[in-house]
């Protein structure tokens, strides 16, 4: 799962650099934008479109790549960009993204059009890098996590073994 934490923080600094007013929006909700999206990478789209949408990405999946998530994602928000900018709290932000799929404006000609149209140039390239750095920052975070449960579970032993020798 390192990877899909990876790719969802490619994703935010995609998002702040193209829709850096979406991006503030959340903020100012404590809106985790991974808690949308994260489904829609690891579902690859089904759990959040219809049918038709659906199969115009994994078309494109299959013939581009995994960068077609983030072409999709970005589509997306794009779409719905001024619609997001008018929910008033994170709850209707939250709602809003759940059924975000299913709204008209979500075609496959309308996806289509921004993914490959309005995003190019969308340099792989771009993308590799940012995931070098995130997958770095990840396991590191990872790592310490490991060191601080490594101490809990030493010092609860330690504890345990006191406690029974009073």
């Amino acid at each position: 799962m390192i990877g899909a934490q990876v790719d969802q923080r490619v994703l935010s600094d995609i998002m702040a650099d193209k829709y850096p007013k979406i991006m503030a929006h959340f903020a100012q909700f404590k809106i985790d934008l991974s808690l949308i999206t994260f489904n829609w990478f690891l579902t690859l789209y089904v759990d959040n479109t219809n049918i038709d949408v659906i199969l115009s990405f994994w078309d494109s999946f299959l013939y581009e790549g995994d960068k077609v998530l983030f072409r999709y994602a970005l589509a997306i928000f794009r779409i719905h960009h001024d619609m997001l900018l008018t929910t008033r709290d994170g709850i209707e932000v939250y709602n809003f993204c759940r059924a975000i799929g299913d709204s008209d404006m979500s075609t496959p000609e309308n996806i289509k059009r921004i993914a490959f149209g309005e995003l190019n140039p969308f340099p792989m390239e771009r993308v590799s890098k940012r995931r070098e750095f995130h997958y770095k920052k990840v396991v590191g975070e990872l790592n310490h996590l490991n060191e601080l449960r490594a101490q809990y579970n030493t010092h609860k032993r330690s504890s345990a073994i006191d406690y029974d020798s009073d």
